[in-house]
């Protein structure tokens, strides 16, 4: 498997910096099985599993953050 190299933008995600507070849906399953969000200055959105916090992140742009959450709610995907 060819391994993929970061870029600053995502390993300054993975460390945290500039991100504004990670917080929890309004519609976090009471079992704990939650997503977490957070946001950097420049735009763009982080989410990680609660149950994982030093797990794996994934970075995404506003504007595909919100075409994310937007299908979703239309119970699209």
């Amino acid at each position: 498997m060819k391994k993929l190299r970061r870029t600053s933008t995502e390993s300054a995600v993975r460390r945290g910096d500039g991100l504004s507070a990670w917080r929890k849906s309004s519609h976090s399953n009471p079992s704990g099985a939650c997503v977490e969000v957070a946001e950097t200055a420049d735009g763009v959105v982080a989410f990680r599993d609660s149950k994982r916090k030093e797990g794996p992140v994934m970075a995404v742009s506003r504007a595909s953050a919100a075409a994310f959450t937007a299908a979703v709610a239309r119970d699209e995907l």
